[in-house]
């Protein structure tokens, strides 16, 4: 891949932290590989859950690696009596203890602020108007720079399917759109946080009507005039 004139890579699956379990190797120990290989110049973890995020890893990153302070970490939901009904093995308290871990290792030494971009389901049956307030006023404390939410699909031959509290369509879209706009104030607040901060900008090489786009470290997209010389390369830029 390097080879190829690829700068980055997203490392991503189902159970990403688990890797190497079945084989004695481990999640930590690939990362530490793949810091080593030349060429790949940045890397992102995307969908790991909280628990397979270990302090190890995070202590790792923070001593100056490839690893860029950009993670997708998957939620559900904000409240506990949900969590424990889906059968995560983590929670609220957990999660955002993790969250607060990751901030301060990352940041103490004058680095990027962390983007995190979380996943949030609405309407499980037995969401409640009550806990569903709780998820929002979770997002409120932990404030991610994204949250992805998508409403609970019912599918026959799975035990939510015949839980009590089915919640109906349109509640789940008024939710849905809830959490939308709680998520456009959050990024908006984010990038404004990062106003005036010189970061390091990978250029995309596709022409959007004349202008080029690319992405810091920390997630934020970049907008500039079209310059063919920018293309696959890393530079630096003031938000």
């Amino acid at each position: 891949i390097a080879s190829l004139g690829v700068k980055e890579i997203v490392l991503t699956g189902v159970n990403t932290g688990d890797f190497g379990r079945s084989t004695g190797e481990s999640f930590a120990d690939l990362l530490k590989a793949l810091n080593q290989v030349e060429g790949i110049e940045r890397y992102r973890i995307s969908s790991i859950e909280p628990n397979l995020l270990s302090n190890e890893i995070i202590d790792w990153i923070a001593s100056g690696t490839k690893f860029q302070p950009h993670f997708h970490i998957p939620l559900q939901s904000g409240s506990d009596e949900l969590l424990a009904r889906m059968g995560r093995h983590y929670d609220t308290a957990f999660f955002a203890a993790k969250l607060d871990y990751v901030r301060k290792a990352l940041e103490r030494s004058g680095g990027p602020k962390v983007f995190f971009g979380i996943d949030v389901m609405v309407g499980l049956p037995g969401e409640s108007e009550a806990l569903f307030e709780q998820t929002y006023s979770f997002l409120q404390q932990i404030r991610p720079a994204f949250i992805h939410v998508f409403p609970y699909s019912r599918r026959p031959g799975t035990p939510a399917a015949t839980m009590s509290g089915q919640v109906s369509e349109a509640v789940k879209k008024e939710r849905v759109a809830a959490l939308e706009e709680l998520c456009s104030r959050l990024h908006a607040e984010f990038v404004e946080s990062n106003r005036g901060v010189k970061e390091k900008v990978l250029f995309e090489s596709t022409s959007r009507q004349g202008f080029m786009e690319g992405y810091t470290g920390n997630y934020i997209r970049i907008r500039r005039p079209w310059e063919a010389s920018l293309c696959g390369k890393i530079v630096d830029v003031t938000i």
